[in-house]
C-alpha cells in the first residue's frame, strides 16, 4: 500500500489487516516506518517521487493499493510516472492494482439526475490529466493485471477529513462555505470506503471502475452548518461568493467545491456486494471535533487527505 499512514490509507490498511491480510506500507522516512510498525504493518522504503522504488515495492507484494497523493505543483506528472511504473512491474502477473481517483472528474449533475461511472468526465482544470490516467489503469487489465479504479466521494468520519475545511475558511470567527451552498456533495464515511477497498482487492474483476459514495447527496450549506457546530463555532457559517473566494483560493478548488456533485454509487453494491450501514453525516459532523482544516488540493474529494 502507498499512503498507509494517511487519513484514508490508514483506515484501508486497518480493514485489510482485520481481514487477515499482511499489509506492507511504503515509507519514505524512518518516522513513517516506525508509524507503520506501531500499527502492526510492515514497511517498504519507497517514495512517490522515485517511481523505481514503487515498482520494486509493487513487484514484491501480492497486490497493490495506491492511496498516496502528492500535493505539489507537479502532482499530475508525479502521479502518472508513479502509476505507470507500478503497472509496468505488474504486467502479466495477474495481481490486483487498486487505484484511487475521485469524483472531481465529474461535472455538475443535470437537474433530477445523478452521475454514474458511465457519465462523461468533466474534471476541474487541475485534474485534467486524471481521466486519461484512469483509462490507462483500466486498459492495463489487457496486460494481465486485475486493475480497479475507485472514485471516492467527499470523505468524512473519525473526526477528520476534508469536510473540516469550513472551519479552516473561517474569517473573524465566522465559518464560511464557497458559493450559495445550494449545490450538493456526495459523501462516504472513511470506514465504509475502507471496506470498499478491501472488497475491490478481493473480488473485483479486471478493469473495474466504481464510485465510492453512500447515501443521498447533501446540500453544502447543511454540511457547513453541521461541521461548524461540531467545531464549536457560535456563529453559523456564511456564504463566501465564489468570485471573492477565487481571489484567495486556487480557482480550481473554487470550481470543484461549487459543483453540484450528485453521484450514484450503486455499481459497487451490485458488483462487489458493498453494503455500508445507514449513517447520518450531518449528525456525525455535529458531534465531531476538528482534526484537520483548510482548503487546498488536499481537501479535494479526488485526494481525500490520503
Amino acid at each position: 500500500m502507498t499512503g498507509a499512514t494517511g487519513y484514508l490509507g490508514a483506515a484501508v490498511a486497518g480493514v485489510l489487516a482485520g481481514r487477515g491480510h499482511t499489509v506492507a506500507g511504503t515509507a519514505r522516512s524512518a518516522a513513517a516506518e516506525s508509524e507503520l510498525a506501531a500499527r502492526g504493518h510492515e514497511a517498504i522504503r519507497a517514495d512517490l517521487h522515485d517511481p523505481d522504488t514503487l515498482a520494486r515495492a509493487a513487484a514484491a507484494c501480492d497486490a497493490t493499493i495506491h492511496t498516496a497523493a502528492t500535493q505539489d505543483e507537479e502532482m499530475g506528472p508525479t502521479e502518472q510516472a508513479a502509476v505507470r511504473a507500478m503497472l509496468a512491474s505488474l504486467a502479466g502477473t495477474g495481481k490486483a492494482f487498486v487505484y484511487t481517483s475521485g469524483v472531481w472528474v465529474y461535472g455538475s449533475a443535470p437537474p433530477g439526475r445523478r452521475l454514474d461511472e458511465d457519465s462523461v468526465p468533466d474534471p476541474v482544470g487541475l485534474l485534467a490529466w486524471r481521466p486519461g490516467l484512469e483509462r490507462e489503469v483500466l486498459a492495463a487489465a489487457a496486460t494481465g493485471i486485475r486493475t480497479v479504479v475507485i472514485r471516492p466521494g467527499m470523505v468524512y468520519g473519525r473526526g477528520g477529513g476534508p469536510l473540516m475545511q469550513f472551519a479552516g475558511m473561517a474569517k473573524n470567527g465566522v465559518p464560511r462555505y464557497v458559493g450559495d451552498g445550494e449545490n450538493h456533495w456526495s459523501l462516504v464515511h472513511v470506514d465504509d470506503l475502507a471496506e470498499l477497498y478491501a472488497l475491490a482487492l478481493e473480488r473485483a474483476p479486471a478493469g473495474t471502475l466504481v464510485n465510492g459514495v453512500t447515501g443521498p447527496p447533501v446540500r453544502v450549506r447543511e454540511l457547513a452548518d453541521a461541521a461548524a457546530a461540531g467545531a464549536g463555532f457560535a456563529a453559523p457559517p456564511e456564504p463566501w461568493p465564489a468570485a471573492d473566494a477565487a481571489l484567495e483560493l486556487d480557482p480550481d478548488d473554487v470550481d470543484g467545491v461549487t459543483r453540484d456533485h450528485r453521484i450514484a454509487g450503486e455499481r459497487a453494491r451490485t458488483l462487489l456486494g458493498w453494503d455500508p450501514p445507514a449513517r447520518s453525516p450531518l449528525d456525525e459532523l455535529r458531534g465531531q471535533a476538528v482534526a484537520g482544516s483548510g482548503i487546498s488540493s488536499q481537501a479535494m474529494p479526488d485526494t481525500p487527505s490520503r
